[in-house]
């Protein structure tokens, strides 16, 4: 009989890639997001609900019946500049929101939760590089905050309810048809329009192709592992040489302005642990990653 595994904020760039995946591996999938139209956007055979992770009486509801047997709790406000502008909302959402999730996972028996955390959780200039899991966590700002809140409440939920929980720290996720609001297709609405004006090019990013996040989801659903792992690369990769790769492409100029700020500096993951608990690396390089996700772009102009 096949497993069902739940998926909240379904509609968003990484679960309307990882659904149809999941389709395909013979699971049942309960797709479920607070917008209809994006659940409707859904390419694949699952049971589409709209459910709102923040409304008790939408989740109380929802959970009447419920049978399922693992959840991937994607739901969050993932944009950390966003995040800041609209505190209440993300504390909604990425705390309180994973505290209900987890919940009606107790009350359904639930053997396994992923939680989608972030490398954000080791601050923006980490301490070290590769950077493990063993790294301190900050609380620089609302995002990186609620995420490592969301963390906490999965380890309270194993510790107290026996809930098997894995959070997958993802360090800079990217991909065709990613929306506006992160590095890769900011870059490329940019070159869209004109030339690209670049600010911080010596920054560093770990970034990782939306069909590994994927693989990595897949095989923490079949892992017993319980606590963090990172999702990353190992390559650091600067910003000016993403932005010049996309500005290349498109056939703009890139101009790189140098600040004095002190911001983001250099991210790399250690993916040591990763690739012994789950025997997963990462397959697809910055350069074919970024052909992919241009192209894509360049079919829908």
């Amino acid at each position: 009989m096949s497993e069902t595994v739940l998926i909240t904020g379904a509609g968003g760039f990484i679960g309307s890639n990882l659904i149809p995946q999941l389709v395909r591996a013979d699971y049942n999938v309960i797709a479920i997001d607070n917008n209809i139209t994006k659940l409707t956007n859904l390419n694949a055979d699952c049971n589409k609900v709209e459910v709102d992770i923040t409304n008790r009486e939408s989740m109380s509801k929802f959970a009447v019946g419920l049978n399922i047997d693992s959840v991937v709790h994607l739901a969050a406000i993932a944009a950390p500049r966003y995040a800041e502008e609209h505190p209440d909302l993300t504390f909604n959402v990425n705390v309180q929101g994973t505290y209900a999730v987890l919940k009606l996972a107790k009350s359904a028996d639930v053997q396994r939760v992923v939680f989608m955390s972030s490398a954000h959780v080791y601050g923006i200039s980490p301490k070290y590089m590769p950077t493990d899991e063993t790294h301190p966590l900050y609380l620089l700002d609302t995002y990186t905050t609620s995420k490592v809140l969301g963390e906490n409440l999965c380890q309270l939920f194993y510790e107290n309810h026996n809930l098997s929980y894995l959070a997958l720290r993802l360090f800079n996720g990217y991909g065709p048809d990613q929306q506006e609001g992160y590095f890769i297709p900011d870059m490329i609405a940019k070159a869209k329009k004109g030339d690209i004006t670049l600010k911080g090019g010596h920054v560093t990013k770990d970034f990782v192709y939306i069909d590994d996040i994927i693989d990595a989801i897949l095989k923490s659903l079949d892992s017993k592992y319980v606590g963090s792992l990172n999702v990353g690369t190992g390559v650091q990769t600067t910003l000016r040489d993403v932005a010049q790769h996309i500005g290349d492409a498109f056939g703009r100029k890139v101009t790189c302005v140098e600040t004095d700020d002190k911001g983001a500096t250099h991210m790399q993951a250690d993916i040591g642990k990763v690739i012994s608990v789950l025997d997963w690396r990462p397959k697809v390089n910055i350069d074919v990653g970024l052909q992919r996700a241009i192209g894509f772009n360049k079919d829908s102009v």
